[in-house]
């Protein structure tokens, strides 16, 4: 990694940083300076504008994730396994880079195009990826895969808002209990009717 690349990465560390703490739309260019130690033009060597600042965090987290995934994914076959490297792998990477994980959730809808279509594409690869996860699991079926995916990004992606390192765990733990959960709910022995709980003896 050149020089260049370390210092890009820098800027786009503090740019994660200011977006979760300020929000998109309340963070400016100078806040951003202030936050890597620049000036503020010396940022535009990195960047077009602030929306570029945000399309580029994004990319970054995207790409990280599907690269981390793919990667995880290619050494394991059993699909339970499977799941828990879409937990483990997700976690790992946001509880080291929370900042990220509040950007992506709570700034993402201020992206314009051009750079929101491009970013769209890499969600719908990384949906892709997860969804084709669940997909293996027997008696799946079209309607269930799509709310069993949503639901996973759902448990998975507001995550920063209760997770505690010191109750929860770290990411491994974390990820066994969520997948654990996932698969097997917490009373397996019941099954929900559209009328009222049923129990199964």
């Amino acid at each position: 990694m050149t020089a260049y690349d370390q210092r890009r990465e820098h800027v786009l560390d503090g740019c994660a940083q200011v977006f979760a703490e300020k929000g998109y739309d309340s963070a400016s260019i100078r806040d951003i300076a202030r936050a890597v130690e620049m000036s503020a033009g010396g940022l535009y060597h990195y960047c077009s504008n602030k929306q570029d600042l945000l399309y580029q965090v994004c990319d970054r987290a995207f790409r990280s994730l599907i690269a981390r995934l793919e990667e995880g994914l290619s050494h394991v076959d059993d699909p339970q396994e499977r799941l828990y490297t879409v937990f483990v792998t997700h976690l790992t990477y946001f509880l080291d880079r929370p900042d990220e994980l509040i950007t992506l959730t709570e700034n993402l809808s201020s992206l314009t195009p051009p750079g929101s279509a491009k970013i769209r594409e890499l969600q719908r690869c990384y949906y892709d990826i997860v969804s084709g996860v669940l997909a293996s699991f027997p008696g799946i079926t079209a309607t269930s895969l799509r709310v069993a995916t949503m639901t996973l990004f759902g448990s998975i992606n507001w995550v920063h808002t209760w997770y505690r390192r010191g109750i929860d765990g770290g990411a491994d733990e974390l990820a066994r209990v969520m997948t654990d959960l996932f698969l097997n709910g917490l009373a397996p022995a019941y099954k929900c009717s559209p009328s009222s709980p049923k129990h199964v003896d």
